[in-house]
């Protein structure tokens, strides 16, 4: 007879980011999943569950257990990531399935379906719940995408339908899911900023000022926002894009002297630069919650954006930053020459919403929303 266990054992399998949290992979693992970060941080205190945290790197070549804050992580091996998808990732399909085994959880919850983990989970018999991310397919459906991430969608698609409680980060999200899984129970939960950006102070440049920051690929939008920005009313205002991409070198090479290329930069860079910028530019044609509108709202700048996607929830046509139409480059410099007329304009229009957008993305909320699935999930009425 097996002995009853003093705790219910939960098994998260996600992207942990590991050089944020373990001294040893400081300098081979520097993603920031700002969100998986604070909730990590979040569930040291709490008592109810033993948490097993599953996640890949590719920092290391055999399995690693490492005891942490209350809490124990298995880090599994990721390999290539080419062959992992043209594979259905098999052989870390074939580990993660392995560690739980060893652990045995009463509930296992998954966070996204770019990785191993939404798959692994497709053979758990117990109870389970899946946090979506990423909308792969809605993804390939909006924007030319590379071959690899048609395959990832592929296996999006046959996950995800085994899958009967799912969460979303936005109505958006949810309606993605629903095209292809109608029969999951999908619900909506914040996916938090992480606090660092409630304790940071605005610095506004002199002169008008923008940032986008993310992937420099067609589904941002990124050629629309050069265009609008490279025509004459707006040589005026500073655009400052971080990131990089397949397009960067294209779009650079036909930029203004007004539109800088940061490049890939820091955690610590980005705030200042959200700081200094008068408002935020994110012309995606979409996206399920994008981080960086979330952190922007939350530090009261105004943004600019589209209506595809789960950041129209923070923005306020005209109130709070403008929603654009996709693909639609004179819309995206009309509403820059709008916000960039005085500095006045663009503080109070961020201030807008302000405290809402800070009490609906505190991760707190995330956590709450966790916990309380996991105890319905586990003692259901």
């Amino acid at each position: 007879m097996t002995p009853k266990r003093p705790r219910p054992v939960l098994a998260i399998a996600a992207d942990l980011p590991l050089g944020r949290l373990l001294t040893s992979f400081r300098n081979k693992d520097r993603r920031a999943i700002p969100w998986i970060f604070s909730l990590f941080h979040a569930l040291e205190s709490q008592e109810d569950f033993d948490i097993h945290w599953i996640t890949l790197s590719k920092a290391v070549s055999a399995p690693e257990t490492i005891r942490m804050r209350n809490q124990t992580i298995h880090i599994l091996p990721l390999g290539s990531m080419g062959r992992n998808i043209l594979t259905a990732h098999f052989l870390t399909v074939r580990r993660i399935r392995k560690t739980l085994n060893d652990i045995q959880p009463d509930l296992l919850h998954v966070w996204g379906v770019e990785q191993a983990y939404a798959l692994a989970g497709v053979a758990f018999r117990g109870k389970k719940l899946l946090s979506y991310q990423g909308a792969l397919t809605a993804y390939c459906q909006r924007a030319p995408q590379a071959f690899l991430l048609h395959m990832q969608a592929l296996w999006e698609r046959m996950a995800v339908k085994h899958y009967d409680l799912i969460t979303c980060e936005s109505p958006w999200a949810c309606d993605r899911v629903a095209e292809i899984a109608p029969q999951a129970r999908l619900s909506c939960m914040e996916y938090g900023v992480e606090p660092s950006f409630y304790h940071l102070d605005r610095s506004p440049s002199p002169e008008p000022s923008c940032l986008f920051a993310g992937t420099i690929y067609e589904l941002k939008g990124i050629s629309y926002l050069v265009e609008a920005f490279t025509h004459p009313s707006l040589s005026h205002v500073q655009l400052f894009v971080a990131g990089n991409g397949a397009l960067r070198e294209r779009l650079e090479a036909r930029s203004t002297p007004n539109i800088y290329w940061l490049g890939s930069i820091s955690r610590e860079e980005l705030q200042q630069r959200l700081s200094t910028a008068w408002f935020l530019v994110h012309p995606t044609l979409g996206d399920c919650c994008p981080n960086i509108v979330k952190e922007a709202r939350v530090m009261g700048l105004p943004v600019i954006t589209t209506e595809e996607g789960g950041q129209t929830q923070y923005v306020q046509d005209g109130v709070s930053g403008y929603i654009v139409p996709v693909r639609n480059s004179a819309a995206i410099r009309e509403a820059a020459q709008k916000l960039s007329v005085s500095l006045d304009k663009a503080m109070s229009m961020g201030m807008e919403r302000h405290q809402e957008c800070r009490r609906l993305l505190d991760v707190k909320q995330t956590v709450t929303g966790c916990l309380s699935r996991y105890h319905t999930m586990l003692y259901p009425r």
